[in-house]
């Protein structure tokens, strides 16, 4: 039976999201209520395919006109984050009313997106494009520096860059660019004590004790697990199991076997959308969208990952569908389901 690339899209999707149940649960064995984090991301998981759903049935179109207003409102929620949010671990990312929080920057991915598109093709002239889309960004990515979240920021920038790429804006505009975003990475770097700290950990794994505990929970892990209730390293020693470092809880959980899997399933999300994407019939802004949210999903992975086998200095970022956190696994549903409603998308005209 011929399986579509949008039925590849749902089936990726609910079988790493029944991944995170997994990690979740294993992290949370050995705790007093160890099935009160799960029943909320099942309840989140519950939200984001109906989401998904919805936003695959509605038209491209209706995304691609209000996509300003999107990205406006989400845009005035990420900056009023500093006045009105809460701050957890020492980042102000969530708005929170009792047990309930909510992380605009993980929900906005997906309008933020839309924007961009919107800013690239609004102007006529390349230099116009690319400096609107820039100062676009760079309003965006600012707002959440200031949380400070350097980790989703690099992940909008790099939308941005490939967003730039694909839409034919020649590279010779990326120069400067690329030189303001590395001053822009030194200077955070030398006025956050912290992410120095980080930077040193990563250049000296042998002393830092989060990144060793990592590595260990992921070796004791072996070929195929410690099996569920048995991750005594994700218990006891790995910070954050549940959401920073769930990749690490899943390794130790299902072993070097499972995680290579939950590698594939990644792969085929991300082929699925990128076959949606090459599609003939595709207008360009549909295009576009579909490739950028291959790029929000595809990069925010591979620094998970990373950061988890201690290949990329630590940074808090979820792993997409599998870590705790409601606002993330919402945000991938909505993102997920506006790509298949783009792929659905014929050669209209645009309008410029």
């Amino acid at each position: 039976m011929k399986i579509s690339l949008r039925g590849t899209v749902i089936f990726a999707m609910v079988l790493l999201s029944f991944f995170g149940l997994l990690t979740i649960l294993s992290s949370q064995s050995e705790a007093s209520a160890p099935y009160y984090l799960v029943m909320r991301q099942l309840i989140s998981f519950a939200a984001a395919v109906l989401l998904m759903l919805l936003c695959s049935v509605l038209p491209f179109s209706f995304f691609r006109r209000n996509a300003m207003i999107f990205a406006g409102g989400f845009l005035l929620a990420v900056l009023i984050l500093p006045f009105f949010g809460t701050r957890i671990n020492g980042m102000c990312g969530w708005f929170r009313y009792g047990t309930f929080s909510l992380q605009p920057t993980e929900i906005a991915k997906a309008f933020f997106l839309l924007g961009l598109i919107s800013v690239i093709k609004n102007f006529k002239k390349e230099w116009s494009s690319f400096t609107a889309a820039l100062g676009y960004t760079v309003l965006w990515s600012g707002a959440i520096l200031i949380q400070p979240d350097f980790g989703t920021a690099f992940i909008y920038i790099a939308t941005f860059m490939l967003v730039i790429f694909i839409s034919g804006i020649r590279w010779r505009w990326m120069a400067g660019m690329i030189m303001m975003a590395a001053a822009a990475i030194v200077c955070f770097i030398k006025s956050h004590p912290y992410a120095i700290k980080r930077l040193g950990a990563f250049l000296n794994p042998h002393e830092s004790w989060h990144l060793q505990q990592l590595e260990l929970a992921g070796a004791r892990g072996g070929w195929f697990g410690s099996k569920l209730g048995q991750a005594l390293w994700s218990n006891a020693y790995v910070p954050l199991p549940y959401n920073d470092s769930a990749y690490a809880t899943l390794t130790e959980t299902i072993g070097f076997a499972g995680a290579v899997l939950v590698l594939i399933l990644f792969v085929i999300l991300l082929a699925a959308l990128s076959g949606m994407a090459v599609k003939r019939t595709l207008s360009e802004n549909a295009r576009l969208f579909i490739a950028g949210s291959v790029v929000l999903i595809g990069v925010q992975t591979l620094l998970h990952i990373g950061v988890n086998l201690s290949l990329l200095p630590p940074t808090g970022l979820t792993l997409p569908l599998i870590s705790y956190g409601g606002s993330s696994l919402v945000g991938c549903g909505i993102l997920l389901g506006i790509a298949m409603s783009a792929s659905k998308e014929g050669n209209e005209k645009i309008d410029r």
